[in-house]
């Protein structure tokens, strides 16, 4: 209970203490080794086992005064590093920074946090080991001393001043960060606050600038929790209480760091997750799109093959009633025929009464006639929709006026007849055409005997073809 209260209380009043930005750092990748205003590549070492190679330290334009010596010796598998540099401005003063830490860059640009180096009236010591055997080393100013990147400010460079080695120049940096969005913390002498609180304060900026409190929430929750024990020490009045400030505020620092890494793994794979999720629902909409475009075009198409079938169901309805009709029509022909001599013409079927059946220039039907306009008669009174037109000619013997009026009797003679025998007189028209319309020569006696008849024209929907 105690814990959860110190870490409440330190919490509501580290704000106050530390307005620092939540978005406190921005990770920069294949980058200049140095800074864009110096140049971007440094040089490094392949260390030969044995002897000792001694290399010059050279201050960048962030630090231009300062400068170092140092030593590498590499044996059995490891190299020690001695590091001794002069004339380094307080680190705060470059910034939202606490302490300058020593790198080792390796050819690929990967820099490995060699440890941190306290500064004292510009002077800092570093002894340190390393794994590595090709390496550069460079010294940054950083907020603390357990970052695993170095920031943009870079104050020291290493060259070579007697190397049992040989000579890497090393491109770039494979990341960097850059500090502009951490909020500098003050420097209280007069409270003489330690670095190693400064450091942890620092440490949890950074780290809930990439929001490890949503992505490493446990990691972060102890690294408050240390926080808030090394601030509440901190206002403890018992000089013993406040003697662990430094060892709670280091733990700290370590906690917020572990916290900032595992953030950075957990925003990606959530990045990368939201990533895969968008794809997926991309291509799911996109999958849906094109079936419901597959299920539009197979309606279209189904609509279209009804539509073809109702089309060809109707053709093929349309062609049997005409084929029907057309048998029909041959049908009554043939019958009419028997009756009448008859053909079937485009104005439809023509049953004639020939020539030989008129006397010259007589309108009077004689017993064939007759008989077979009877027959024609009771074959066509059973077909109520047809219409008759009977057109009266002659030859041409005689006056044009004489022979039209003959022709119209003789075309109402049959009217007359057919109407006797049972057929409506409505559907008949009658029309004397004279010697118009011959179809032989009038200079025969045959030809004559031709052209003097009657034809009665069918017509309605069983000629019609429809």
């Amino acid at each position: 209970m105690k814990t959860l209260h110190l870490l409440k209380w330190a919490l509501t009043v580290l704000p106050l203490a530390m307005p620092l930005s939540l978005a406190a750092q921005q990770l920069e990748r294949d980058v200049s080794v140095v800074s864009a205003d110096v140049e971007g590549r440094i040089e490094g070492f392949s260390y030969r086992e044995g002897p000792v190679s001694t290399l010059d330290f050279h201050g960048t334009t962030i630090a231009l005064s300062a400068d170092g010596t140092g030593e590498v010796e590499f044996q059995e598998g490891r190299a020690r590093v001695d590091v001794s540099a002069r004339k380094l401005p307080d680190p705060w003063k470059l910034g939202p920074f606490s302490t300058y830490v020593l790198w080792a860059v390796t050819a690929d640009g990967r820099a490995s946090n060699l440890g941190s180096i306290e500064v004292l009236s510009g002077r800092g010591y570093l002894k340190a080991t390393t794994a590595l055997s090709q390496f550069a080393l460079i010294v940054s100013a950083e907020p603390h001393f357990a970052v695993t990147a170095p920031s943009k400010y870079i104050v020291l460079r290493s060259t070579g001043r007697r190397v049992r080695g040989q000579s890497v120049i090393i491109p770039g940096l494979m990341e960097r960060i850059d500090y502009a969005g951490l909020a500098a913390q003050p420097l209280d002498r007069g409270t003489r606050t330690p670095l190693d609180l400064i450091q942890a304060r620092y440490a949890l900026a950074i780290a809930r600038g990439v929001e490890a409190n949503k992505f490493a929430a446990a990691e972060f929750e102890k690294a408050g929790q240390l926080l808030a024990k090394a601030e509440a020490a901190q206002a403890d009045r018992k000089y013993r209480i406040r003697n662990t400030v430094p060892l709670l505020a280091r733990d700290a620092v370590q906690a917020g760091e572990d916290a900032r890494r595992r953030a950075l793994l957990g925003r990606q794979a959530a990045e990368a997750a939201a990533e895969t999720a968008r794809r997926e629902a991309a291509t799911q909409a996109a999958r849906e799109e094109a079936e419901e475009k597959a299920r539009l075009a197979a309606s279209v198409a189904l609509e279209e093959a009804k539509l073809r079938e109702a089309q060809a169901a109707e053709q093929a309805a349309r062609e049997a009633a005409l084929e029907a009709n057309r048998q029909a029509r041959a049908d009554l022909a043939a019958r009419l025929n028997r009756a009448l001599p008859t053909r079937v013409t485009e104005r439809g079927i023509v049953a004639e009464i020939a020539g030989v059946q008129f006397a010259i220039a007589a309108a009077t039907l004689n017993a064939d006639a007759r008989e077979g306009l009877a027959r024609f008669a009771g074959i066509v009174g059973v077909y109520p929709s047809l219409r008759f037109r009977v057109e009266g000619h002659t030859d041409s013997t005689g006056s044009y006026e004489t022979n039209q009026t003959l022709s119209l009797a003789r075309a109402i003679s049959v009217r007359d007849y057919l109407v006797g025998q049972g057929v409506d007189a409505s559907s008949i028209e009658v029309e004397g055409l004279g010697p118009d319309r011959p179809i032989a020569g009038n200079e025969t006696t045959e030809g004559r005997a031709r052209n003097r008849r009657v034809e009665i024209i069918l017509s309605g929907e069983l000629v019609t073809d429809r």
